[in-house]
């Protein structure tokens, strides 16, 4: 107590304060502990103890952030308690209000819980639209009376608490120290509250992906603070309901996929997808993901400043695809639709980001044999993206900042040489076949190279020059030769290993991005979209081949496991790009359009759809007069596949395991 009172009065109450908030977090977390956990399935005693570990945190940041207006306008001399009757009471009504919110919301997150298994988020707001339907519910279902009455009980005995304790502190004498001890006393107290609401000792702060760090969805539940989940949610509520879906728009989509659609009560698109050859070992799949990947930049697509002479060869080696695009243009995107196979449509943010929309089926799970490897050289809390792919793939190994002996070089932590050693180093080592996923991110500003180059070069051109050949500077021509150097190193190394010849190896451009030059495509904006596709397979492929015809990010995991001989099930858009299909069926969907092989469907902010031949000579004329029946029917096409991709980032959750092995392969794709 002696200790204490020699505090400041203002950090001696809000240490009381936060611990009383802390508790009451940690009492309904035990409540929901012991009330849901026969609902939860298996996970390891290391899991368990985690999603304590973080729920602790959550509850301390909640904590804070309630303690943080009380703590900062004190300072204010006739807002102290203290000093002022007034303020004392103002601020004991305000705990007591928040307590009293925060209660009810915990209420209202088991009562949700309950009924539909998972925690309250804001679309539970979507009920004030019909509040006496609303009301009605609430009171003919819950006990409405008894969470009255524990509401009441807990603020009053709040209140009590808070006068005994915290405000008391307050008021009694302080041991006597001097100015500068109270300074440094304030100023630690300071430091040491922001670092706790940041939450992590590394680069990207405590969030809720965090909490997904396990395939188990009780873990990442126990883990959650409901009130800040709550508010994680709020920019994500326009999460659409199955009710919603145009049923008509679905039956288009699954009829172009091969889908056969029965029950509607619950669309999906689930289907089981036999190899056209199994093989008698299952090789390895490593998918790279190749950072601000232009197209239009490498020497496999004609641009001669060679600025990617290992890519180039591997094209000429691997089955290119040479008319591939991502939907939209940011990293985070990319990753989703990659491994989900729907493409991110979320409005505003990826969505990764969107916490409604974490739980995924993911066809790569189709991998049960294999060992399954995440390098980055940075953090996966980066975009959220530890909680999508950490909660969605099964027996996942990240490696990351701080599992490398090579130290950050920059934002983006190691540099892509480093990253691809150290994962090759892993990659060597395995015993049993493994999927491995190795996102680069060193071809991004600022450009960093490390000093330890493994004998690469900086190259020295003039602006005009980097300019008429798509570059924007000498910095981003020099950060894509470093990260096809750092590729080229990677090959080197993988080639000399017997896991090379029984790998199949995807590569992916994320994005693009527009160019200097006035060229067609980037008039469209199909630079940005616009990048290489790749698959080698050294131990499958007899030589490399040129594929034209039009394909997606959505594509690349089901291409790859039917070119290994992998039964899986698949419940979103992608396909098996080297499956035989008439050409009018091949599409690429796009944030703003659609793509066919023939034309590019592209909708305007105002709503109006353009029509192009964007692979003529007058790639960027407007065609839609002269082609009226096309445009009308890419614009239905875009109209179901965009209903159909926004509802699935909502309703596409993993398929059992039993259910999946037990499938009957149906379609060869």
């Amino acid at each position: 107590m002696k200790r204490l009172l020699a505090l400041p009065a203002l950090v001696r109450a809000g240490l009381v304060l936060i611990a009383l908030q802390v508790g009451l977090g940690t009492l309904f977390r035990v409540v929901f502990w012991l009330r849901f956990r026969s609902t939860a399935g298996e996970a390891a005693a290391a899991d368990w103890a985690q999603a304590w570990y973080l729920g602790l945190k959550f509850d301390l940041r909640l904590a804070l952030w309630i303690c943080l207006p009380f703590l900062v306008l004190s300072l204010v001399p006739f807002l102290h308690p203290a000093r002022s009757r007034l303020a004392s009471r103002f601020w004991q009504l305000y705990f007591v209000a928040t307590q009293g919110l925060v209660v009810l919301v915990y209420l209202v997150d088991l009562g949700n819980y309950d009924y539909l298994q998972v925690r309250m988020d804001a679309g539970m707001l979507d009920l004030i639209s019909s509040p006496a339907i609303a009301l009605g519910m609430v009171w003919e279902t819950y006990p409405v009376p008894l969470v009255v009455l524990i509401v009441v009980v807990a603020a009053v005995a709040y209140s009590l608490l808070i006068r005994r304790t915290a405000f008391r502190l307050l008021a009694a004498p302080g041991r006597s120290a001097g100015r500068s001890a109270r300074r440094l006393a304030l100023t630690t107290f300071a430091i040491l509250y922001a670092l706790a609401i940041y939450g992590k000792w590394s680069w990207y702060p405590l969030r809720w992906s965090d909490a997904f760090f396990s395939t188990e969805p009780f873990v990442a539940a126990l883990a959650l603070n409901p009130v800040l989940y709550f508010v994680d949610t709020l920019p994500n509520r326009e999460s659409p309901a199955t009710e919603t879906l145009d049923l008509d728009r679905f039956r288009e989509v699954a009829g172009l996929l091969d889908v056969e659609t029965t029950d509607m009560t619950r669309p999906s698109l689930e289907r089981s997808v036999a190899p056209t050859s199994p093989r008698g070992t299952t090789p390895n799949l490593v998918v790279i993901h190749l950072e601000s990947f232009s197209a239009y930049k490498t020497g496999a697509f004609g641009n001669p400043l060679g600025a990617t002479p290992h890519f180039d060869a591997l094209a000429r080696e691997a089955y290119l695809f040479t008319n591939f695009f991502v939907p939209s243009g940011p990293t985070a995107r990319a990753i989703f639709t990659m491994t989900t196979g729907t493409p991110d449509l979320n409005p505003v943010r990826s969505a990764s980001r969107n916490p409604k929309a974490v739980r995924q089926h993911m066809v790569l799970n189709a991998l049960r044999e294999h060992d399954k490897f995440y390098f980055l050289g940075g953090s996966a809390t980066w975009g959220n993206i530890r909680g999508l792919i950490a909660h969605n793939l099964d027996n996942l190994e990240i490696y990351e900042e701080g599992s490398y002996e090579a130290s950050r070089g920059d934002v983006w932590g190691i540099s892509d040489l480093q990253l691809f050693e150290a994962a090759h180093e892993v990659l060597r080592q395995q015993t049993r076949p493994f999927f491995a996923f190795i996102q680069t991110a060193g071809n991004h500003r600022p450009y960093t190279i490390p000093d330890d180059r493994r004998g690469f070069e900086l190259a020295d051109l003039d602006s005009e020059t980097l300019r008429a050949n798509g570059f924007e500077s000498l910095e981003a021509l020099n950060g894509l030769r470093f990260l096809d150097h750092s590729l080229g190193r990677f090959l080197e190394l993988a080639r000399q290993e017997p896991y090379f010849s029984n790998t199949v190896f995807a590569f992916y451009g994320d994005h693009g991005g527009p160019t200097p030059l006035p060229t067609p495509w980037n008039t469209l904006g199909l630079t940005t979209n616009h990048v290489p596709g790749v698959i080698f397979a050294p131990g499958l492929l007899a030589e490399g081949r040129r594929i034209d015809s039009v394909g997606s990010l959505v594509d690349l995991v089901p291409t790859s496991l039917s070119l290994m001989g992998v039964p899986y099930v698949n419940t979103t858009l992608g396909r098996n790009l080297l499956a035989e299909r008439p050409l009018e069926e091949n599409f690429a969907l796009i944030w703003d359009g659609v793509i066919t092989d023939r034309f590019l469907l592209k909708i305007d902010p105002q709503g109006t759809a353009h029509l192009y031949e964007y692979r003529s000579e007058e790639a960027a004329l407007d065609v839609a007069e002269r082609f009226p029946e096309q445009r009308d029917r890419l614009r239905r096409l875009y109209g179901d596949l965009e209903a159909v991709s926004r509802y699935l980032l909502y309703n596409n959750p993993p398929v059992p395991h039993e259910r999946a092995a037990a499938a009957v392969p149906a379609s060869p794709e």
